[in-house]
C-alpha cells in the first residue's frame, strides 16, 4: 500500500536579515519545540520542480493566477532511501499539500521523465500523479537547497521555520548528488522566515514576530530559483 500525506493549512513569509535569524532562532527555541533535526545550523532540504514544456506552473505564478500548484521531489538526505513526491495548491494565503512516499530509484526515473513507476503505488494519490505528469509532460526544470531551522507547537499544526542559504541550479538535477553545482539565489545574506498554521495562531506568538517590524512578502523560492530562465526566457 502506498504510504502518502494530505495538509491543509495557512502559509505567511517575511523575509529577514542575519541579526533577525539569529535572535528569533534563540527566541522562537526557548517557547517552543525545536525539531529534533535543527541541530546548531539547522537540516538540508532539497527539491527538484517540474513544469511543463510550456512552463506552465511558472507563467500563473508570474501572472498572479490565485489557483495554481507546483510539483516537486523533496529529500532532506542524499542517502535516504525513499523520497516525498509532492503536489502543493494555493489559493492565496491557504495551501493543501499532498505527498506520496517513493522510492529513491523511482525518484532518478522521474528526474528521467519514466512517470510509468507511479503505477507500482496502488492508491488515489499515485494515480492522480501519474495523470498530471504524464498527460502535461512534465520534466524537471531547476534543483533548490537550502537549511531550515523549524520549531513546532503542537495544537493547531503550529510550524515556524527559517530557512537560509538558498541554493539553485537549472541544469543539476541529482538532488541524491554528495556535491551537486549549484548557485545562491540571493546577492546579499538573505533568510526566510515562514508562519504556517491551520485555523489560527496564537497571540502570543504573532506579537512575538511583530517585535521585528517585518514586511510580509510574496516570496518563492522556486521563483526566484529559476532567475535564469526568467532573465532570458520569459
Amino acid at each position: 500500500m502506498a504510504k502518502f500525506l494530505s495538509v491543509q493549512r495557512h502559509e505567511l513569509k517575511y523575509p529577514i536579515n542575519f541579526l533577525q535569524y539569529t535572535n528569533l532562532s534563540n527566541r522562537l527555541k526557548n517557547v517552543l519545540l525545536e525539531d529534533k533535526h535543527n541541530g546548531t545550523i539547522g537540516y538540508p532540504i532539497r527539491s527538484v520542480y517540474f513544469d511543463s514544456y510550456s512552463d506552465t506552473d511558472f507563467y500563473e505564478k508570474l501572472s498572479g493566477v490565485e489557483y495554481r500548484k507546483k510539483i516537486r521531489l523533496r529529500t532532506y538526505s542524499p542517502d535516504s532511501p525513499t523520497v516525498k513526491l509532492e503536489i502543493k495548491r494555493k489559493v492565496g494565503d491557504s495551501q493543501e499539500k499532498k505527498s506520496l512516499i517513493i522510492s529513491r530509484e523511482d525518484a532518478k526515473e522521474l528526474i528521467n521523465l519514466n512517470y510509468d513507476v507511479l503505477n507500482k503505488y496502488q492508491s488515489e494519490i499515485a494515480s492522480m500523479f501519474y495523470r498530471i505528469m504524464k498527460f502535461n509532460g512534465l520534466r524537471p526544470v531547476v534543483h533548490v537547497e537550502y537549511r531550515r531551522k523549524a520549531f513546532i507547537h503542537p495544537m493547531n499544526n503550529i510550524r515556524i521555520t527559517l530557512d537560509s542559504d538558498i541554493k539553485s541550479s537549472e541544469t543539476d538535477f541529482n538532488i541524491f548528488s554528495d556535491s551537486p553545482i549549484l548557485v545562491p539565489v540571493e546577492d546579499y545574506y538573505f533568510a526566510l522566515l515562514e508562519v504556517k498554521y491551520n485555523t489560527f495562531i496564537f497571540k502570543w506568538i504573532s506579537d512575538l514576530i511583530g517585535l521585528y517590524d517585518l514586511t510580509r512578502l510574496s516570496y518563492s523560492k522556486y521563483m526566484v530559483s529559476r532567475g535564469i530562465f526568467e532573465r532570458y526566457m520569459a
